[in-house]
């Protein structure tokens, strides 16, 4: 190629290529925010998630708890009286006591970690 012919090619290219380069950095520029706001998107649905999920389980440990109580009552009420399977029903309390207190220690610890 001659020199002449290379003015002549970039002077009819030239633009062309800026053109393009200007376009394509647009569409990266472009792509990179659709990208970013569809991960922010999914991140926000997440968050969502966890949180339903931990007011259910919150919801329901406390449930547990509140039936933890009642059961304790009722065998501190069956553990004054006497009956005839005294071993059974100590057997059964101490299960149930020792239920109680494991509810109550998994109420407790998303508390200590906060």
């Amino acid at each position: 190629m001659m020199p002449a012919d290379l003015y002549q090619v970039a002077l009819w290219w030239g633009p062309g290529v800026l053109l393009l380069m200007i376009f394509t950095y647009g569409f990266l520029r472009l792509a990179r925010l659709w990208i970013e706001r569809t991960m922010d998107a999914k991140r926000q649905q997440m968050e969502n998630v966890f949180n339903m999920a931990e007011q259910y389980l919150k919801q329901f440990l406390s449930a547990q708890k509140g039936q933890a109580e009642a059961l304790s009552r009722l065998t501190a009420s069956v553990e004054r009286s006497d009956s005839r399977d005294s071993l059974e029903h100590q057997q059964i309390l101490v299960a149930l006591r020792a239920m109680h207190r494991d509810i109550d220690r998994v109420l407790r610890q998303p508390v200590a970690d906060e």
